[in-house]
């Protein structure tokens, strides 16, 4: 089985599902370079668009930093940039060589003597000008299309493929959380987290589905608005279709499409409208554990076709599009080393619904103490259903690796870097969890034979609430 949990792949799919939408400048270069090549006003916004999501914070991808210009400029000196930027074999970004002419500009920019500021000049919006936002006609959830909620209730697992490349085990864990409001997350851990929640809402005067899509990577706070326009039966089953908020399916779009217990989740991604949309996430996934889904719907009313949360009408213009022209409904906020809460971030990318708006949803404190073995490597928390580890410590395996019935039961597997050794689950659903906690010896990015573990904690999280645990035996070799 090829595990999910490599840092590698984590961030793959952290920067598949918030690409395109995570960036605040947007590229302001064309074809042509008749003025001259600065890190200010032609570098920076290409790195913030195509770089930054793997790039940036306290655990950047191959420790390779561009978040200033004296980092961007020694990664350009030392050759490996250019080189991987136009390697189609090895693209980075992993789903794609950015355009030729942005690739351009950074081998401009070194013959030209890595200019930092440069002269001032308007930012040159010639590919947005003609830009303007398509009339959005929402599905009336009234007469059709409120079932969606109730289809995506469940625990589901399958392959996905990201950027090309195939991961045979991935999962989200979708439960209600308020009468017409389904939630689920993936937390990655160091390098931040992924949610997607579904509600009924008011837009544009009618009642409809609306999906809050986002989450916190490397420093950067990011949450896009969607909206339900299409539902229709197909030879797959039913599809639901919920476009960008603003831009429409021109600039990002999601489709969903259930077969019984089967889910097709496709996304498409345009980076904010530098290119065409094309498809960055395909999972393909069966419910599992019903029972979560069934208890959470049961215990907050659910479901009730019913407004969950009235947004604002109109909705908040983004912070970046005071010197953008807006092409999504999307709220950026960078962290920048400040240490700001999500409440915070959210605040000041100007988000309409913050996280402290979230109703039945719990944080979860994990800290873990270090020995002299486990100091430095890398850390896989593993919130699940059942057990990974006997009572005596050791992972329950067959063949030398974790059963895979019980792999299936993960509902979330945050990785910690190194150098930390606490952890806060966000978005977390209320429930009992066994918490797991392995010290990656071999750092090959899952449970395996040498791997420090523990006799799994039982906890019990609350409703609204925030609890807290300390994992002071992690001591048991594999």
């Amino acid at each position: 089985m090829k595990w999910f949990s490599s840092r590698k792949g984590r961030v793959a799919f952290l920067s598949v599902v918030l690409a395109g939408s995570e960036c605040v400048a947007l590229a302001q270069s064309t074809g042509g370079f008749e003025d001259e090549v600065s890190y200010l006003n032609d570098i920076r916004p290409v790195i913030e668009n195509f770089c930054a999501s793997c790039h940036s914070g306290d655990d950047p991808e191959g420790e390779m930093l561009l978040t200033s210009y004296e980092l961007a400029r020694k990664q350009v000196e030392r050759g490996e940039l250019l080189e991987r930027i136009n390697d189609h074999d090895d693209p980075m970004p992993e789903d794609g060589l950015m355009p030729k002419h942005m690739r351009r500009l950074f081998a401009i920019w070194a013959e030209t003597g890595f200019i930092d500021r440069g002269k001032e000049k308007p930012v040159r919006r010639s590919e947005y000008q003609e830009f303007s936002p398509p009339e959005i006609t929402p599905v009336d959830v009234s007469r059709e299309g409120f079932e969606l909620l109730e289809a995506l209730q469940g625990h589901w697992v399958g392959p996905m493929t990201l950027m090309g490349q195939k991961y045979d085990w991935m999962a989200f864990d979708y439960r209600a959380i308020a009468p017409s409001h389904v939630h689920g997350i993936f937390e990655a851990g160091t390098i931040g987290n992924l949610f997607t929640s579904f509600f009924v809402t008011e837009f544009k005067g009618r009642k409809t589905i609306m999906a809050r899509n986002g989450g916190v990577l490397n420093g950067i706070y990011r949450t896009s608005y969607f909206v339900l326009t299409d539902v229709r039966k197909t030879w797959r089953g039913t599809r639901y279709k919920l476009v960008d908020a603003f831009g429409g399916d021109g600039i990002m779009w999601m489709e969903l499409t259930f077969s019984g217990d089967r889910l097709e989740f496709n996304s498409y991604t345009s980076r904010l409208g530098l290119t065409a949309p094309k498809r960055h996430m395909a999972f393909n996934a069966q419910r599992k554990r019903p029972e979560l889904a069934v208890a959470a719907a049961r215990s907050v009313g659910f479901p009730r076709n019913v407004v969950d949360f009235s947004m604002p009408d109109p909705m908040p213009v983004p912070t970046w599009v005071s010197e953008y022209p807006q092409t999504s409904q999307t709220y950026i906020a960078h962290d920048e080393g400040r240490g700001l809460s999500l409440v915070q971030l959210g605040t000041e990318a100007q988000d309409p619904r913050l996280a402290s708006q979230m109703p039945h949803l719990s944080t979860l404190s994990v800290s873990i103490e270090r020995n002299a073995f486990t100091a430095g490597k890398p850390l896989h928390i593993y919130l699940s259903q059942k057990a990974i580890t006997d009572s005596s410590g050791k992972l329950i395996t067959r063949g030398g690796y974790v059963r895979e019935e019980l792999i299936d039961t993960l509902l979330l597997y945050p990785e910690l870097n190194g150098r930390t050794d606490s952890f806060t689950f966000t978005y977390l659903h209320p429930g009992d969890y066994f918490l797991t906690v392995v010290a990656d010896m071999d750092t090959d990015g899952y449970p395996s034979p040498g791997d420090i573990t523990h006799p799994a904690t039982r906890i019990s999280v609350r409703p609204e609430t925030r609890e807290s645990v300390t994992v002071d035996n992690l001591n048991v070799r594999n």
